[in-house]
């Protein structure tokens, strides 16, 4: 997975006008900043202090500079930006009185004047009398059909600010860039609309599996069941993409310190899903090597796959053995080391400390499972929690007998509903 940039067709855009009177005065001001920023100005400052300030003015000056590539020659220019928000037509005197500001001030090279609504033809024909008898600085007036299009060559603002001028397979492309480049999931509004459109993207894996990732870390997966709901074909493509992707997905969580956690719950509940349904043998496939339905060519060493697919199978067997256990087992139980000797910590003046993670885990060879699929004189696999198989083979006997608990126990609720 590498950063990716949004490029947006006609088809991602609604058609109609944007409405710059969705946002306010000051989001218009942010939104001017952010633009400057994604069209690759630099050294970008505020001239009037804090945000908010001069809010009766509707604008703040901005100063910025730009570096100019030529075949000839490359100079950097400064750049001084006047923001101009009005509910009507901006006013002669404002342009004015910015322009002959401005011709005061040598150090600036240029002077632009964004504006959200129209600026008069007589006012325009004022500035072009003032630039025949000035050669510097050089005036420009971005009004608001202009800032439209130059807004729509820089979506990833015009999505921040006016995401409703999105059609649905803009704002996807938004979506999937903002996880690529910034390991950020859909929320809310977004994961409801990407589940009740799910269709509209069925080719679409990579999108399919942010949307699956964000649904277990914030949505509800019960309520919304992405793994038993899409087909298994689909299922197939978004756990193959998703274990591909393991090593760059951790490699940018930690350049950006996000949370690992949420990529390795994710991928083990559709790891889980496709178990459960088309079997132990092409899911252990999937997570010992992915490569195989990729591109021809790609390989890695064993120890790099067992190190990809470690976490996500222990992820698994623990939630397992401690789902599984929860209803009386005498095969395999869990003791939190904390909470049995916490309750005794208050009567010390000087607590013991105790790792919070730390869980003993019991299993016995005797006692009978509850839902029958361990021997009486055998140990459960759900209590062996540090074996890990190193061997396509060995995947394939563990992950046979998860589906059996995933499927007994999920038939006991289906029983008792």
């Amino acid at each position: 997975m590498t950063d990716i940039a949004i490029t947006l067709a006609d088809i991602d855009f609604l058609q109609e006008q944007l409405n710059f009177s969705e946002i306010s005065p000051v989001d218009f001001e942010n939104l001017v900043f952010h633009l400057l920023d994604e069209m690759g100005f630099s050294n970008l400052t505020w001239r009037k202090g804090g945000e908010g300030n001069s809010a009766t003015d509707g604008g703040r000056d901005l100063e910025a500079t730009f570096w100019t590539v030529l075949p000839a020659v490359s100079k950097e220019e400064k750049y001084w930006f006047e923001v101009k928000y009005r509910k009507g037509q901006l006013e002669k005197s404002q342009v004015q009185g910015t322009v002959l500001n401005a011709a005061g001030n040598n150090s600036k090279d240029n002077v632009v004047i964004v504006a959200n609504k129209t600026i008069s033809n007589p006012t325009l024909d004022w500035i072009k009398e003032f630039q025949n008898t000035h050669k510097t600085p050089s005036v420009s007036v971005w009004q608001g059909h202009d800032l439209e299009l130059l807004l729509r060559k820089n979506p990833r603002t015009l999505a921040r600010f006016l995401p409703s001028s999105l059609a649905f397979s803009g704002r996807c492309k938004v979506i999937e860039s903002k996880f690529s480049n910034l390991m950020l999931l859909p929320a809310g509004g977004e994961l409801d609309e990407l589940w009740n459109k799910r269709e509209e993207y069925y080719e679409n894996s990579y999108l399919t599996l942010i949307a699956m990732l964000a649904e277990v870390a914030y949505g509800d997966v019960v309520a919304r069941q992405w793994g038993l709901d899409i087909d298994e074909a689909r299922l197939f493509a978004v756990a193959a993409t998703g274990m591909l992707n393991v090593y760059p997905f951790i490699l940018k969580c930690s350049a950006l310190n996000r949370e690992q956690a949420i990529l390795i719950n994710g991928l083990s509940y559709i790891i889980q899903c496709l178990l459960l349904r088309i079997g132990e043998e092409l899911t252990a496939k999937v997570l010992f090597n992915p490569e195989e339905f990729a591109e021809p060519g790609m390989e890695l060493p064993d120890k790099l796959r067992f190190n990809r697919y470690e976490p996500i199978f222990n992820t698994i067997f623990h939630d397992l053995s401690v789902r599984c256990s929860e209803i009386f087992c005498s095969k395999v139980s869990h003791i939190h080391k904390q909470k049995k000797s916490s309750y005794f910590n208050r009567f010390l003046q000087v607590p013991v400390k105790e790792d919070e993670d730390e869980t003993l885990i019991l299993n016995s060879l005797h006692g009978d499972c509850r839902i029958g699929i361990v021997a009486k004189d055998e140990y459960c696999p759900l209590g062996n929690l540090n074996e890990t198989p190193e061997a396509l083979s060995g995947l394939v006997e563990r992950l046979k007998f998860a589906r059996g608990v995933i499927i007994s126990r999920s038939g006991e609720l289906s029983e008792n509903a």
